[in-house]
């Protein structure tokens, strides 16, 4: 797959700086580079103290060209950054993944040190030679129960007799066939590297395992890698569009790592279905197509609705979107508790729009960014009437209601759905970039 010219030139800048600076290799997939990169992020094994010193002058380099770091993972095993940025209304993403060594749960399975050994120059870049393509992936997938991957058959095919290969499959997972070691279960080949890090490294592994622990839990708490965002609207105002243009645009790298939801995370049943489940309610009305079609509803069924509705999105957060913004994954809501407060018809919870946002303080967990999307009322009829005139009126009071609030990003889609997507990513991009030049000591 070619890339953007923005892109092979920032590959250029990072691998021209690597090879005066330190001691690397590329892990796979290096052929095409700079001008072709068939995966979406380019793998790079390095001392964790070299990396380190060379991280400050890597940051410049982004910063310099113009590129947002848009998510930023620190791990045990790993530090990646994904860089994007917008020229017009293309958008280029640029994943570098930069590996310590090859570890599952902190248990080292192959060091930086034993792959530099093994590696080569091609006149512009250096890379690992096969046998140490072949180990870093088999090592890993075996130890975590999985297949080695059918696309790199070629590499095993090259490597799986060689006796740097057997020697190391023998010690760290149990047998120096790959083909027994195909079928063994994953479970046994853990154990058998738990034995072989506690022989060889005792206090090295208990440090890996116990940085391991650390590092998981604090991405997962602080949720500071991947990020959510949410698109609320009157109908008309192009969300289903503009959202897929979004994935579109950001599908590089994203295109595989995100998570879409309709309105709420749903870890429970349309509340209809649920009543009717329960004896409570003798019929549903299922025509899905009319979002409005349901009457007014008071004030008690709107706070029962309200407290049905608000126990999904705090338990679905936990269970859905966290587990996915914990490392570098996108979630992204076809409306959200926004919608409830610009929508009432919709969502038939007819409630004061200043109580229902004090309610979204206190109690609602909050993506990461909030588009209000829109456009004037005579737009919105001409693209679509599923609302009349007072009804967009009413929903784009409550938009700009919200707009002047913390959080919230509102959107004018007038024009053509890339002009939009190009400004809410500008937003997202720059706002990225800010939190985890923070984060860097920047």
């Amino acid at each position: 797959m070619s890339t953007s010219s923005e892109t092979a030139q920032l590959i250029r800048d990072v691998i021209g700086y690597l090879n005066e600076n330190t001691e690397y290799a590329v892990m796979r997939n290096f052929e095409g580079l700079p001008d072709s990169n068939s995966a979406r992020d380019i793998d790079i094994i390095i001392r964790k103290k070299d990396f380190r010193r060379i991280k400050p002058g890597l940051i410049d380099i982004f910063v310099r060209t113009g590129w947002k770091i848009v998510t930023y993972l620190d791990s045990d095993r790993l530090i990646t950054f994904v860089c994007a940025r917008n020229d017009g209304d293309r958008t280029s993403i640029m994943q570098w993944d930069f590996f310590v060594d090859t570890s599952v749960f902190g248990i080292r399975l192959m060091s930086a040190d034993e792959f530099l050994k093994d590696r080569d120059f091609n006149g512009f870049l250096w890379h690992l030679k096969t046998d140490s393509q072949f180990l870093d992936k088999y090592l890993y997938d075996r130890a975590v129960g999985a297949s080695y991957p059918e696309k790199y058959r070629s590499t095993r095919e090259a490597a799986k007799d060689s006796p740097v290969v057997r020697k190391k499959i023998a010690e760290v997972l149990g047998s120096d066939s790959v083909e027994v070691c195909d079928r063994m279960p994953g479970r046994k080949m853990l154990l058998h590297a738990v034995g072989h890090n506690l022989r060889r490294r005792p206090f090295g592994f208990i440090g890996g395992v116990a940085n391991f622990l650390r590092t998981f839990t604090g991405n997962y708490l602080r949720s500071r890698t991947g990020f959510s965002m949410g698109f609320t609207g009157p109908d008309g105002s192009g969300k289903t569009t503009v959202i897929d243009r979004t994935i579109e645009r950001l599908g590089e790298v994203f295109g595989t790592a995100h998570a879409y939801y309709h309105f709420r995370p749903a870890l429970f049943g349309n509340l209809g279905e649920v009543a009717h489940s329960a004896g409570i309610k003798k019929e549903v009305d299922r025509n899905y197509s009319d979002p409005h079609r349901g009457g007014k509803t008071g004030k008690l069924s709107s706070l029962a609705r309200l407290g049905y509705y608000s126990v999904d999105y705090v338990l679905g957060y936990l269970a859905r979107v966290k587990t996915m913004t914990r490392i570098t994954k996108l979630v992204i809501f076809d409306r959200y508790f926004t919608d409830i407060i610009c929508d009432s018809r919709r969502s038939r919870i007819y409630l004061d729009p200043k109580f229902l946002n004090v309610w979204r303080k206190l109690f609602i967990p909050s993506l990461d960014y909030n588009i209000l999307l829109t456009a004037s009322a005579d737009t919105i009829l001409a693209r679509k009437r599923e609302l009349d005139e007072q009804g967009i009126r009413d929903i784009n009071a409550r938009i700009d209601y919200l707009a002047g609030k913390k959080g919230y990003l509102k959107v004018l889609n007038e024009s053509t759905p890339d002009a939009a997507v190009t400004t809410i990513l500008d937003h997202i991009f720059e706002s990225q970039h800010r939190k985890n030049l923070k984060r860097l000591g920047r």
